[in-house]
């Protein structure tokens, strides 16, 4: 800590509140704009060389707009670190600096005159007056204690600064970093459009930045994404409510109201043998809303983080994951061209703790209608891709601003220490990354893997009557209106 250095929480945590609502304010603009630029970029009644020329330079600027975006998430997320850091004391470096330098004189007067008084003991031959000397001493060694206590008080209000300062003194260089890729895009972009066509130069690292920053999860609440086994492991620990919040949940939809705690206990365990598409699609809804925190706690009912008893904040992916599966599972649609209609199939699940999964069309019909059940604009495509092309697709629809659901059969994937887990069967994921060397970054289990594309297995066909199905590599994308 510094002598000028001071710190006044009440006006940091108002400073860091009216910063977010601004970044909020931007972004909802940057939604009008990229909106416009759609509805423009795809007017049928414009066709020429130029207008395609324009159109790719409009989806350059495209990602720069979704560079900005991402670096005012990023930089939402840092603020709300520092309003929680700054703690609730006013620290003057002035004032602090004075105090030490007021305890360390008053000690060192104290010790002076101890030490004065010690020095008359040792001349002193009156054996009363030794000990008057010998009490005194004492009391000016207590006071120089009290000093000693007095100027320690004030080194750790230093140095509760200088811990606030080191604990956020990385903040905001994700931020920054993506602004200096949207600067480096720009610059490209100027000038490129020439002679009724688009010359951009080659160099395409900003783009991948932009892109990449766009799609992944926040990584700074230390997490990765929701976990199917999540609700399951909550209720069996049942700290912090959880017991009685799940319970609630579950009751509250009419399928489940009168299920005892036997069969809520079955039926988490379904949740966890069937639950990864629910909990991909929840990790999009927790990503779009990263930033509305307000809005999303409106729609949803809670709020989108919580705390822990010690202060740590948290996701609350395991709430989300549980109501979309509560009201999507076992949902279907039927009925004929002039009659749809939605059923819950009771005979869908192979028994109370085993679920099928889901499907891509599945997937499609439930969530969509989850979402229209909370009023949410959106809508869910499949997108047509083999395991040769699927980075690219991931790649495009993200350049759209789109999120991505991947999944694949078998199961193959990486983690960040290099090691694989490989399992049979079919699992879907959501996509929060692309790597420079064509590997697909993404979400499973609330943590981070990789998929490699090029992986043979992933390309075998199946012989008639010797294993499930056929290696596929699926995506499908999202978007929110």
């Amino acid at each position: 800590m510094q002598r000028s250095d001071y710190l006044n929480p009440v006006s940091m945590k108002e400073q860091c509140k009216k910063a977010v609502h601004r970044m909020e304010q931007d972004n909802k603009a940057l939604d009008v704009v990229s909106k416009s630029i759609n509805e423009f970029s795809q007017a049928d009644e414009l066709e020429s060389l130029s207008f395609h020329a324009l159109k790719r330079q409009l989806q350059d600027y495209m990602i720069i707009i979704v560079g900005l975006k991402a670096a005012s998430l990023s930089d939402m997320q840092d603020f709300k670190k520092l309003e929680d850091s700054v703690g609730e004391e006013v620290l003057d470096g002035e004032n602090i600096f004075l105090q030490m330098e007021n305890a360390l004189s008053t000690k060192q007067s104290y010790e002076t005159n101890e030490a004065m008084l010690r020095d008359k003991m040792k001349s002193s031959c009156d054996p009363f007056t030794y000990l008057y000397y010998s009490r005194k001493a004492e009391k000016y060694s207590e006071l120089a204690g009290m000093g000693q206590s007095l100027y320690e008080k004030w080194v750790r209000k230093a140095e509760s600064f200088d811990a606030i300062a080191s604990g956020t003194a990385g903040l905001f260089a994700g931020g920054e970093e993506i602004v200096s890729a949207v600067k480096t895009g720009l610059t490209q972009i100027a000038g490129a459009f020439q002679d009724d066509s688009y010359r951009h130069k080659k160099d395409t690292s900003w783009r991948n930045q932009i892109l990449n920053a766009s799609l992944r999860l926040a990584m700074s609440f230390e997490e990765y994404g929701g976990r199917q086994e999540g609700p399951g492991i909550a209720w069996m620990l049942g700290r912090n409510g959880d017991r009685e919040y799940i319970r609630e949940l579950i009751h509250s939809y009419e399928e489940y109201e009168d299920y005892t705690d036997e069969e809520i206990t079955r039926f988490l365990e379904k949740l966890n043998s069937e639950g990864c598409g629910y909990v991909a699609f929840a990790n999009i809804i927790v990503d779009e809303y990263r930033g509305k925190e307000e809005e999303f706690e409106k729609v949803f009912g809670f709020p989108l983080f919580s705390k822990t008893a010690s202060g740590k904040e948290y996701v609350n992916y395991d709430r989300l994951v549980l109501d979309l599966y509560c009201a999507s599972d076992n949902h279907n649609e039927e009925g004929n061209a002039w009659d749809r209609y939605d059923i819950y199939d009771t005979e869908e699940d192979l028994s109370e703790t085993r679920g099928i999964g889901t499907t891509r069309e599945k997937r499609i019909y439930r969530f969509e209608r989850y979402m229209k059940t909370y009023g949410i604009k959106g809508e869910i495509k499949n997108i047509e891709c083999s395991a040769q092309n699927v980075y690219q697709r991931c790649k495009k629809e993200a350049e759209k601003g789109n999120r991505v659901i991947i999944s694949t059969h078998p199961v193959i994937l990486e983690d960040a220490g290099g090691r694989m887990v490989q399992m049979d069967g079919g699992h879907a994921m959501t996509v929060t990354g692309l790597t420079g060397d064509g590997k697909i970054t993404v979400s499973s289990w609330g943590k981070k893997y990789y998929i490699d594309p090029e992986n043979p297995d992933f390309r075998e066909i199946c012989p008639e009557g010797e294993c499930e199905a056929d290696a596929y590599i699926q995506i499908q994308s999202v978007r929110f209106d």
